[in-house]
């Protein structure tokens, strides 16, 4: 199985060796940098490109925010997938309003499993989104998908981003059955048959 690489950018070194730790020990990914900083960041990038870059919302004092950080990323390196990652809901929301530069959030209490899952099905979405622009024959009016609610749209990001339906409620402190209600709905809407189909959605045309 072809490796695809990823690189992470954070400025807390135990989360970074723990978090390097997990994506090698999966073999469809392997990490070929940690970066404390967007200079270390660009110069990595310079001598082995990535597929996926990890990026900490929080930035450290000193150093680009995230809105330039990723401004330039996607200059310099179109074809990378760039995730964000977060602990609190502003900094989802600040991700939010970077889409569709940023593909996705993930929070960073994921689980080891949720997060391969994660990544798995986000570079899934990728090769797909590049096979059908390769694809002339696809109608793009196909995908159109009804709109969904501010609410059943916060929730479906947060599932994507491999939180369970419990993790979520907690997250957007709702209840259980609340949430429930908003992923049936969203699904319903999105004419999705399985959970694992939430996996597969290009969040930035909901």
């Amino acid at each position: 199985m072809k490796e695809n690489n990823v690189v992470i950018l954070d400025d807390h070194p135990i989360f970074l060796e723990g978090l390097k730790r997990i994506i090698n020990h999966d073999s469809e990914f392997i990490v070929t940098d940690c970066c404390k900083n967007s200079r270390e960041l660009f110069f990595s990038l310079s001598l082995a490109p990535a597929n996926i870059a990890l990026i900490d919302c929080s930035r450290p004092r000193g150093d680009m925010n995230i809105r330039a950080l990723v401004n330039q990323l996607t200059l310099n390196h179109p074809r990378m997938t760039i995730v964000a990652m977060g602990d609190c809901p502003q900094q989802q929301q600040l991700s939010d309003t970077l889409k569709p530069q940023i593909k996705s959030y993930f929070c960073k209490s994921l689980t080891p499993e949720n997060l391969i899952t994660g990544l798995r099905h986000i570079w899934a979405s990728h090769c797909q989104s590049e096979q059908l622009l390769m694809d002339d024959s696809v109608d793009a009016g196909h995908f159109i998908k009804p709109r969904l609610s501010a609410k059943e749209k916060l929730v479906v990001e947060y599932l994507h981003a491999g939180l369970t339906v419990s993790q979520t409620a907690l997250r957007l402190s709702r209840s259980v059955k609340t949430i429930s209600s908003q992923k049936r709905s969203a699904m319903r809407k999105l004419a999705l048959n399985r959970d694992s189909d939430i996996f597969r959605l290009k969040l930035n045309e909901l």
